[in-house]
């Protein structure tokens, strides 16, 4: 995989048009974000308030959890005491950096330009992989889905989404140094980021030559050179963050233990089904009951996605997809599911690839003006927080 100069990846007409189209979903979010917090009546909303009012439509939800870690570091005060714990070090640590232009002003830069190289690293990847016409209908689908928003608010969304994308860009070129190196800040920015160990190492072993039908005779394991060690590097970010809890609090389990208290706990991968099939017969606002049925279509939708990876992609793509996606199926409900799985390239690159014969295209095409339209609709719940209006919504916790 050669590395091309900007100005050979400009020339390219696809990547201008990802360039174009970028451009454009971010003055579509931040026109939304900005025009809301001035038409929706502030006594209605739940909007969290920083002096910057440019800024602080993006500084909503775990977006004051990031700030309050890299100006004030972990601690039990934050939200009235349940604390920060379970929010991962990298992006706070990267907003204190930069904090001397202001923390709110770093965090959104930070998330803003990671979006951007993301997109372009996808790009690269994608091209590589399955042509530039693909390569652009994946960052296509990435940057519309509904849940693209996230990559412009103060969020880890853009941060681990370069990462990851990264982490496979510089195994395929097999430059393991900075693969596993990359892969340790991205299980320092979220915890699915230990999962990219298993692609890595499969990326690695057929590099390698390493034969699986041969897997224990001598002439086989040669050929893992001590360079393997390096992909230690991607659970040790996860390790280090962990040592530190231990280090600080005496507990290296505190993060777990936070995220309960925010309702994020292991259940049955069955539970989440159950929970957004009797949700949609007892809790239905307008809001609410629409939200429900969108993150049932989007999780059944996305497992779907996972067979057209196995079919279509190189494995270490389909490895990463299905072990996410197990992951995200042992929590309580399907909450969020839609922006949990914004990150999982893979399944943007089986889209692109489904796409080609007409029906499929249109139907695409259709969910995506819809996506447009929903997107649109959650920037501003997200904005206000949520707008006090009980014939729409009820508290979803």
């Amino acid at each position: 995989m050669r590395m091309l100069s900007l100005r050979e990846l400009w020339k390219e007409k696809e990547f201008r048009r990802v360039i174009l189209l970028f451009i454009l979903v971010k003055i579509f979010v931040v026109a939304i974000a900005i025009s809301v917090q001035f038409i929706v009546p502030p006594e209605i909303t739940h909007t969290q308030k920083i002096t910057n009012w440019v800024l602080n439509p993006f500084a909503q939800y775990d977006s004051t959890a990031y700030l309050d870690i890299a100006q004030n570091g972990y601690n039990q005060a934050f939200n009235g005491g349940v604390g920060n714990y379970h929010w991962y070090p990298l992006y706070p640590l990267l907003i204190r950096m930069f904090g001397f232009v202001g923390y709110p002003l770093a965090a959104f830069l930070i998330a803003n330009i990671a979006s951007l190289l993301a997109v372009t690293i996808l790009y690269l990847l994608v091209k590589h992989e399955l042509g530039k016409r693909n390569a652009y209908k994946t960052a296509f689908y990435v940057m519309l889905f509904p849940t693209a928003y996230y990559m412009t608010m103060m969020y880890t969304e853009s941060l681990f989404l370069l990462l990851s994308v990264s982490i496979f860009y510089f195994a395929k070129k097999g430059n393991w140094i900075a693969a596993c190196v990359l892969g340790f800040f991205t299980s320092l920015t979220r915890i699915q980021g230990i999962l990219l160990f298993i692609p890595v190492l499969m990326i690695y072993l057929r590099t390698s030559g390493f034969e699986y039908s041969r897997i224990l005779s001598a002439k086989n394991l040669s050929k893992i050179r001590p360079n393997a060690l390096l992909l230690l590097l991607i659970p040790a970010g996860f390790i280090t963050f962990m040592m530190y809890h231990f280090a600080a609090f005496g507990d290296a389990f505190i993060q777990l233990k936070s995220a309960s208290v925010f309702g994020r706990h292991l259940t049955p991968p069955w539970e989440g089904f159950v929970h957004a099939a009797n949700a949609m017969i007892t809790d239905t606002t307008l809001i609410n009951l629409s939200y429900h049925i969108y993150n049932l279509f989007i999780t059944i939708s996305f497992i779907a996605l996972v067979w057209v990876s196995y079919k279509k992609l190189k494995p270490e793509y389909t490895a990463y997809y299905l072990l996410t996606m197990i992951a995200l199926l042992f929590g309580p409900n399907l909450f969020g599911m839609s922006r949990y799985v914004l990150i999982l390239f893979p399944a943007f690159m089986a889209l692109s690839v489904i796409g080609d014969k007409r029906p499929v295209k249109y139907g695409l095409t259709f969910l995506y003006a819809a996506f447009v339209i929903l997107m649109a609709g959650f920037i501003v719940l997200h904005v206000t927080q949520r707008i006090s209006a009980s014939f729409f919504y009820t508290p979803l916790l």
